[in-house]
């Protein structure tokens, strides 16, 4: 699966993340034997394995030839019981890799809604600055993760690089149930970016008819 970081990259391309400057970001590192075992494990969803291999003193928050860390990787996967493993063994819920991706974005941006909740319940940030878990969650159109991010307390007109918002994300998208959940959780129609450009302006670029008609509607 791609990350938030690739799409953005397609999507936007010249655009950075703030939070990219701010956040310090994990090296990727040359693995060893039982790391790469490890994100094996990982990858098949064999908790027994993880566990064992986390007993031997691997640490939780080792990351791939990526630099995505096991958390993040678990996180995507929708792997729970590795979610769960990992935080009992002192992964840090707010670790980012080197594109200024989260474990929580990466599950946002996948949908994995029981792995957000999880997370958040650990302490995982929604309102960082720069990409947040909201865009990722409104990028793909997950309504239900969306509603739980801003149930929350998730800022619906929090701006990522350039100001983008998640409603944007979502008009760029043609998400229409997400552009319906942000609109009446507060999130801004006529909210610009720096470039002075709203999120009906990128549903109109894109020709998406039932997101301009939705943000049409928005007072």
């Amino acid at each position: 699966m791609k990350t938030m970081s690739n799409i953005v990259a397609a999507l936007f391309l010249g655009l950075t993340s703030a939070a990219s400057a701010q956040v310090p970001m994990v090296p990727a590192p040359q693995l060893s034997a039982n790391a790469v075992e490890l994100f094996k494990q990982i990858e098949l969803q064999r908790t027994p394995a993880v566990r064992a291999l986390l007993l031997k003193g691997l640490s939780a928050d080792t990351t791939d030839v990526r630099g995505d860390h096991a958390l993040m990787v678990a996180a995507r996967e929708g792997y729970l019981d590795g979610v769960q493993v990992l935080l009992s063994a002192g992964a840090r819920v707010n670790l980012r890799n080197k594109w200024g991706d989260s474990a929580i974005m990466v599950a946002s941006l996948a949908g994995h809604e029981t792995v957000v909740k999880t997370l958040r319940a650990k302490g995982a940030d929604i309102n960082q600055t720069g990409w947040t878990a909201l865009h990722y969650a409104a990028i793909a159109g997950h309504a239900s993760v969306l509603k739980y991010l801003l149930d929350q307390g998730a800022n619906p007109l929090a701006g990522g690089a350039n100001g983008v918002t998640a409603l944007m994300m979502a008009a760029r998208e043609n998400k229409t149930e997400a552009i319906e959940v942000l609109l009446e959780y507060g999130a801004d129609a006529k909210q610009k970016n720096e470039k002075g450009e709203t999120a009906l302006d990128w549903a109109i670029r894109e020709e998406h008819r039932s997101a301009i008609d939705v943000l049409k509607k928005a007072k």
